[in-house]
């Protein structure tokens, strides 16, 4: 018989009644899927996105099923109610129908990741992607975990769950999980290759950036060059003694020196500047 439980306090009664004796807090802490199953019950709890509850919990005593989930698990295919009444058909059909919602709700959530990445192609942020990676890990994490209980309860001889009764649909979920996890691994790769991408765009603009200086420093170079030239032929040729003994007679000789000096380092300095082929962005 299914029972399907609205709140944790419920189900902490429920299986208190039933003599069973387990930290429920702790299982549901639990961030990957996890599975136990002893002589007298089991107990399956995995987490999902977007779960008020943090986790979803079946616990299956004989014919007593518990179910803590925010998924509709009441909604049963057609093909699958004959296996409802056959032994062990309700648990079988209440697990598998549990497994198959966690790896749609996995599948959306990579699906959100991947569209985060193609997004993150454009713009590469390296803390966005930082960010995308851990998520993808922690995707991937959980649907290996997936993947293994889907395998353990095949292979696992567990009372609660006849895999022969539901043998096809089992063995398609079991593909389709396989290929989440490839399309999760693959994409922790596509990580890899953004953080990159991302890297290169900061040593592009650290260049930039750095040749933006080397202009700056370079014209600063130059006008002082153009500066200071013509006021040191102007000082040496002001010093009063050369003044007087040289330049009184000669005035024009002293401006046409000046006026030549300055036009010469300007020229200096224009050759100079083209001779860097500096170019701003």
């Amino acid at each position: 018989m299914r029972k399907f439980i609205e709140n944790l306090p419920e189900l902490k009664k429920e299986i208190s009644d039933l003599g069973i004796d387990v930290e429920i807090n702790e299982i549901l802490k639990i961030d990957l899927p996890f599975i136990d199953s002893q002589s007298n019950f089991t107990i399956i709890n995995i987490p999902s996105y977007n779960n008020e509850y943090g986790g979803n919990l079946i616990f299956v005593k004989n014919e007593k099923i518990l179910i803590l989930s925010s998924f509709n698990l009441n909604k049963i295919e057609k093909k699958l109610e004959k296996v409802m009444a056959k032994k062990h058909g309700e648990s079988t059909v209440s697990i598998f129908l549990l497994l198959k919602s966690i790896l749609k709700n996995y599948s959306q959530e990579f699906s959100k990741i991947r569209d985060t990445m193609n997004s993150l192609d454009l713009d590469p942020s390296l803390d966005s992607i930082e960010e995308t990676g851990r998520q993808l890990r922690k995707l991937t994490d959980r649907t290996e975990a997936l993947l293994q209980i889907i395998i353990e309860l095949k292979e696992e001889e567990i009372d609660c769950f006849n895999t022969s009764l539901i043998n096809f649909e089992y063995e398609l979920l079991s593909t389709e999980a396989r290929y989440w996890l490839e399309r999760c691994r693959s994409h922790n790769y596509r990580i890899a290759s953004l953080r990159t991408k991302s890297e290169m765009r900061s040593n592009r603009e650290l260049n930039d950036t750095m040749k933006k200086l080397t202009v700056i420093t370079t014209f600063l170079a130059i006008v002082s060059i153009v500066v200071n030239v013509p006021g040191t032929v102007g000082a040496i040729f002001g010093i009063p003694a050369l003044s007087d003994a040289y330049f009184k007679s000669h005035t024009f000789l002293l401006i046409a020196t000046l006026i030549l000096t300055t036009v010469l380092s300007i020229l200096l300095g224009y050759v100079y500047w083209k001779s860097l082929h500096l170019k701003q962005n």
